[in-house]
């Protein structure tokens, strides 16, 4: 007889000390690009150059070091094809990388939902308080 599988607990706990593992990632997961980026790669691998076409806001540089960013935490991986000159190289979403996906889409639904909600909160908040539009 087989033993049934135990469910793993899930630790829902946040902490705000140093050590905190909500500090550590939060703080990557806070920069707009790191998901916006995740989320390009994911529905379509790419080079450098197509992906800043793709996402015509983001500086190069700001691209190079969210690429830097997503690989080292492991989210992309870099592959470089040496038979070729120039030297291809092509990001690609890995399976850590999907987890993470499958995890921030309910907060990509929600956002395309409330979209319009929160900018008439907004709006009323700066009639509210006489603040000027920015």
């Amino acid at each position: 007889m087989k033993k049934p599988i135990q469910d793993k607990k899930i630790d829902y706990s946040i902490s705000n000390d140093a050590n905190s593992p909500q500090k550590f990632l939060f703080e990557r997961l806070a920069n707009k690009w790191y998901l916006m980026i995740i989320c390009d790669v994911e529905f379509e691998s790419g080079r450098f150059n197509q992906i800043l076409k793709r996402n015509g806001e983001i500086s190069q540089k700001m691209l190079s070091q969210t690429l830097k960013n997503l690989e080292e935490d492991g989210m992309v991986s870099r592959k470089v094809n040496g038979q070729k000159m120039p030297v291809e190289v092509v990001y690609s979403i890995t399976d850590f990388g999907a987890e993470l996906i499958k995890v921030i889409r309910p907060l990509i639904g929600w956002s395309n939902e409330n979209f319009s909600r929160v900018t008439q909160c907004r709006k009323e908040y700066r009639k509210k308080y006489s603040i000027e539009n920015t």
